[in-house]
């Protein structure tokens, strides 16, 4: 009974954020929450309008775009070398030109490997890539060609994999983390089961892999152990999903949740060091800089943290004469990036917000909207 009530469950948690993202005015336009990455200067962000953008830092305009055809981008870009990857919602990868954006290849070259919702990782000259069809694949990044691809691990992977050494872990919304050769795709020794399925992508930090569920805690499982090293909070649940990747750092998890905190927790042993109410629910994993956190929140508000008290700051919209208004006068639901001092950040309003960290507030901002 466990799977198809999880599954259930999975889907009612979901509907929202997908009917939100997919869904404008009865109108079947495509939409994401595909976040930014900054490479040598360039800002490339995923639109809510399925295109993804370059934006020279320098002259804060519009470098290249590239259309897809009909669908949404749920996942980050991601630059290697000379390339650009992305994973679409109508599942095919495509690599394009970091210089012009023009496409060197897409996989498959026809149909579809099911929609890609979890950003993929390169390593190794391979791009790894989740699918809804349950299956993990990896492909050669320089022509396209497929290497391998895993068997089905559930009915969907909507979550990110992540890599240490030479093994693949993956986690599943019914509940498993599963280890996969980097090499060959196939299934190792060690896999992990939970009562509950998992919200978030897994994050590892030295031999513990930490990340979120749909029953409300957070947990630490120990790579090769069957049982959990510890579930936070540990008695009473979160008041909502941790749908977010945390982050860890000098052995302490940040984990921001959809109950609008963020929580500081000693990795080692699960206790709570302090939490941060940002006063709405919290959907993209916080980013640290310079020994600072950075955290937005669902209403537009950006908040700098001290990680070691949990002492916090409010980004100031500079052209606003209200102290109460927002840092970004929209909602922020996708990744953000961090880079030499400045914050990325592509608003639901399909605009791209450079925060200066010094400064405390927003210092210009770029219209992702075709022109």
């Amino acid at each position: 009974m466990k799977q198809p009530k999880t599954l259930f469950l999975v889907a009612i948690a979901l509907l929202p954020l997908v009917l939100v993202s997919c869904i404008s005015s009865g109108a079947s336009v495509p939409r994401g929450w595909a976040g930014t990455v900054v490479h040598d200067g360039i800002i490339y962000a995923g639109t809510r309008d399925g295109r993804v953008v370059a934006i020279n830092s320098s002259t804060q305009s519009q470098q290249w775009d590239y259309a897809f055809t009909s669908t949404a981008i749920y996942t980050t870009p991601i630059v290697d070398g000379d390339l650009v990857y992305v994973g679409t919602y109508s599942g095919q990868v495509y690599a394009l030109t970091i210089a012009r954006g023009i496409e060197r290849w897409v996989y498959p070259r026809t149909g579809s490997i099911g929609a890609i919702v979890g950003t993929p990782v390169v390593a190794n000259e391979t791009i790894y890539v989740s699918s809804s069809d349950g299956r993990v694949y990896a492909l050669d990044t320089i022509y396209g060609d497929l290497k391998w691809k895993s068997e089905p691990l559930a009915e969907k992977l909507w979550t990110s994999p992540v890599i240490q050494g030479d093994t693949l872990y993956v986690s599943t919304f019914d509940g498993h983390i599963y280890a996969l050769s980097m090499e060959t795709g196939e299934l190792l020794g060690w896999s992990f089961e939970s009562e509950a399925g998992f919200a978030s992508s897994p994050v590892i930090y030295g031999d513990t892999i930490f990340l979120g569920s749909f029953d409300r805690h957070l947990y630490a499982v120990t790579i090769g152990s069957n049982v959990s090293m510890w579930k936070f909070p540990q008695e009473k649940p979160a008041g909502n999903w941790f749908w977010a990747s945390p982050i860890v750092n000098e052995g302490i998890v940040y984990a921001g949740c959809l109950d609008s905190k963020l929580y500081a927790i000693e990795a080692k042993t699960g206790e709570k060091l302090w939490e941060f109410d940002a006063g709405n629910p919290i959907v993209s994993s916080p980013v640290l800089m310079d020994n600072l956190l950075i955290v937005a929140a669902e209403s537009g508000n950006v908040y700098v943290i001290n990680p070691e008290t949990g002492s916090s700051e409010q980004i100031q919209d500079p052209l606003s004469s209200n102290s109460n208004a927002p840092s970004i006068n929209a909602q922020i639901r996708a990744p953000f990036c961090a880079y030499e001092g400045l914050i990325y950040i592509r608003a639901e309003d399909n605009q791209l917000y450079v925060v200066d960290i010094d400064m405390r507030a927003v210092i210009w901002k770029v219209s992702l909207t075709t022109k």
